[in-house]
């Protein structure tokens, strides 16, 4: 398998993040390109699974993966607690996958960042210093490379350029 382009969008919370990464993949998807979105639920708090079905329950009885396979998806359930990004980049992606979107991951090292930042955060780029910072998606921050946060189709022609196989 070929090395698949890898791209990080972090920010803080509510400043957009996921809004702008679903209309690059919805963009992109329509466009052909494969893309696998990893995010990132550091608290534990996002709801996967719903209490009393069969596999919540497989998984709360101590499975260390379940696999729910239906016709249009496969979701995977894995006990892991030491996880680190590129361990699940290489155990975790599929192979015929364009390009990986991840959200979140801040203080994962080696990956090409991008940080949201709104106007109305008032504050200063978390990864200021980061040799990994690439860009900033904002509408209003200035930073070379900058993207309009309403405008994703700047950032898109950016990866198509620079991350993504012009086949399509």
């Amino acid at each position: 398998m070929e090395r698949i382009p890898v791209i990080v969008i972090v920010g803080a919370h509510n400043s957009g993040k996921t809004t702008f990464i679903s209309k690059v993949i919805k963009k992109l998807s329509s466009e052909g390109y494969k893309i696998c979105a990893v995010k990132h639920d550091p608290k534990g708090k996002a709801k996967t699974d719903t209490e009393g079905k069969d596999s919540y329950k497989m998984y709360n009885s101590g499975a260390n993966q379940v696999i729910l396979a239906s016709p249009e998806k496969i979701t995977s359930y894995i006990r892991e607690e030491n996880y680190k990004l590129d361990k699940i980049l290489k155990n975790y992606i599929i192979d015929d996958i364009d390009m990986v979107i991840v959200e979140g991951f801040k203080w994962s090292e080696g990956f090409d960042k991008f940080e949201v930042i709104r106007k109305e955060e008032n504050r200063e780029l978390m990864l200021k210093n980061s040799s990994d910072l690439k860009g900033v998606i904002t509408d209003y921050y200035k930073f070379e490379p900058s993207f309009d946060i309403n405008k994703p189709e700047e950032f898109i022609n950016f990866l198509k350029k620079n991350y993504l196989k012009s086949e399509y």
